[in-house]
């Protein structure tokens, strides 16, 4: 998986994940999510437009995270979920508990 800064609006951090999000990948994220939130970012909209699989162990890594954010008043918004993403979002419940949007637009209309 590669992680793409994209950039910064809102008071937001704007990344792009790109590739799959597995065992290998995921601490990655997890520790890149790590050093910004120790950098004073807390609030971050994540694209998985070009996230072709998440593993458990990536779903683990995101929850991770967002326990972390949520403890420094953070949010962790996901957008542009593939369908095979998605899928995985709605059966692991993490649709119910992380805020998921069709754009990231959309996501900092919300913010």
């Amino acid at each position: 998986m590669e992680i793409i800064e994209v950039g910064k609006e809102k008071n937001t951090k704007i990344v792009s994940l790109k590739g799959r999000m597995d065992a290998v990948s995921a601490p990655d994220f997890e520790e890149k999510m790590g050093d910004w939130a120790d950098q004073g970012e807390t609030n971050f909209i994540i694209n998985l437009g070009e996230v072709d699989y998440m593993s458990s162990a990536g779903l683990r890594s995101i929850l991770i995270v967002a326990k972390n954010l949520k403890q420094q008043d953070g949010k962790l918004i996901f957008v542009n979920l593939r369908e095979e993403v998605s899928k995985i979002f709605r059966i692991s419940g993490f649709s119910s508990m992380i805020p998921t949007y069709e754009s990231v637009e959309i996501a900092l209309e919300q913010i």
